[in-house]
């Protein structure tokens, strides 16, 4: 399966960025397919890295919410779990700069795209609760639900 390469940013320190993290996403593709899959994790970890940094920029924008979403699923599916006692959740790093987002004064639409990329970081941590009955990650349903609860109406117009 090719990964749908998201490369719209603009700042030139974000573009370097972005050719990384598309080169990491390729590699770690390669790597799963020929059987490496400690090699595939670690370049989804390392992605995800970039896709955060990217997102933490004032030049974050709309693609930069759906990648750090995308690589969250490639971490959910091909990295291993987190223990509760890990220092790095990938999930609760996601959950915690998209609430931020949220709550920023950004304009309107990427407040919005934040609020809904969180929504499906949540229901990942959802899984994780049901299937580990990790309490980190109720934190992160958690939190959801209230910032949606809090900012669903502010930003439903």
């Amino acid at each position: 399966m090719s990964a749908q390469l998201l490369t719209l940013v603009s700042s030139t320190n974000s573009d370097s960025l972005t050719i990384k993290y598309n080169r990491l996403i390729d590699s770690a593709q390669t790597a799963y397919l020929f059987g490496h899959q400690e090699k595939a994790a670690n370049c989804y970890q390392e992605a995800f890295k970039i896709s955060l940094k990217i997102l933490q920029q004032p030049s974050a924008n709309r693609v930069s919410i759906n990648r750090i979403v995308e690589v969250c699923n490639y971490c959910f599916d091909y990295c291993p779990i987190f223990n509760e006692s890990d220092n790095f959740c990938f999930l609760e790093a996601a959950a915690d700069t998209l609430s931020k987002l949220v709550r920023s004064q950004r304009e309107l639409k990427i407040r919005k795209k934040a609020l809904d990329g969180l929504k499906s970081i949540a229901c990942l941590a959802c899984e994780l609760v049901r299937f580990n009955q990790s309490i980190r990650c109720q934190v992160i349903i958690d939190q959801y639900v209230k910032l949606e609860s809090t900012h669903a109406r502010y930003l439903s117009h």
